[in-house]
């Protein structure tokens, strides 16, 4: 059975894919979410709805910057691999902090971000991080609750941060985080992207230590995990687990990759429109 069709059973069976966990642990942020049987409303098949996109090489240039995927690995080629991605950003103080961590250790991670968040202080900042590896998503214009919007709102609010981020990076993201994981039929209708979950662990809140974030993160880690923290202005806490989270990781043999390259190293193809929310790519 072709990855495609593997895509597309567990589109109509698993609803959200985020349900299911590496190991103990919440998926994502702690806000409820609409139910499963809400969020695979829509009617229409996946097969009908998007068109396939592979994995080849492509390359992104402006005047400051240069992001390619040609050195990626052949899917066999890859052992365990793992995912890190970051929400609510970007700004100058936190998301750079992030990536210089990422940067010391010598890996890559994905940001998803806000778009109100995106300006001429941060553009740069983006720039930054596809400079050293790293892969921009969307985690929507304003951080709404976006499955009680009308199908205007959400069109509107999608279009506008995508432009965005295509304006400061030069391609429109292919990933997308709902804000508090929250989805609808409705959505995956109208927002042509691949929906992006992870395991958590809170680090949101001022009140979770490091420690805590440490060990809740490296007990949901395993092979194809998609892992969520958040790079919000002043969140230092996270930038101090992450020193602790990747050396630990390198050690257990896991090889940081962006959420493209996830998809990639486990042979599935990037295909916008699946009715799934992923927090772990299967093999």
């Amino acid at each position: 059975m072709s990855n495609i069709k593997k895509l597309f059973i567990l589109a109509l069976v698993g609803g959200m894919f985020s349900l299911t966990a590496c190991g103990a642990g919440d998926s994502a942020d702690s806000t409820p979410t609409e139910s499963t049987a809400e969020s695979t409303a829509s009617t229409e098949s996946a097969a009908e709805t998007t068109t396939p996109v592979t994995t080849e090489a492509q390359e992104v240039t402006t005047t400051q910057f240069t992001y390619t995927t040609e050195q990626w690995k052949e899917p066999e080629e890859y052992g365990k691999v793992i995912a890190l991605t970051f929400d609510d950003g970007p700004n100058t103080t936190t998301t750079n902090e992030v990536l210089d961590v990422l940067k010391e250790f010598d890996v890559k991670g994905t940001f998803f971000v806000i778009g109100n968040n995106i300006n001429a202080d941060t553009v740069p900042v983006m720039q930054r991080a596809v400079s050293q590896g790293c892969e921009i998503g969307s985690h929507s214009m304003t951080h709404d609750y976006m499955n009680s919007m009308t199908e205007e709102e959400i069109t509107a609010d999608t279009e506008q941060v995508n432009q965005l981020i295509k304006d400061a990076i030069g391609t429109e993201p292919k990933f997308f985080r709902p804000p508090y994981i929250a989805t609808s039929g409705r959505m995956y209708r109208l927002i042509n992207m691949m929906f992006i979950a992870g395991f958590g662990c809170d680090d949101w809140d001022p009140a979770v230590d490091v420690e805590t974030r440490v060990n809740k993160t490296l007990e949901q880690s395993c092979d194809g995990a998609i892992i969520l923290l958040h790079d919000a202005q002043g969140n230092s806490q996270t930038v101090e687990a992450l020193r602790q989270i990747i050396p630990e990781l390198q050690k257990q043999g896991y090889e940081f990759v962006t959420v493209s390259e996830l998809f990639h190293a486990k042979g599935i193809q990037y295909v916008p429109g699946v009715k799934v929310t992923f927090s772990k790519v299967p093999q």
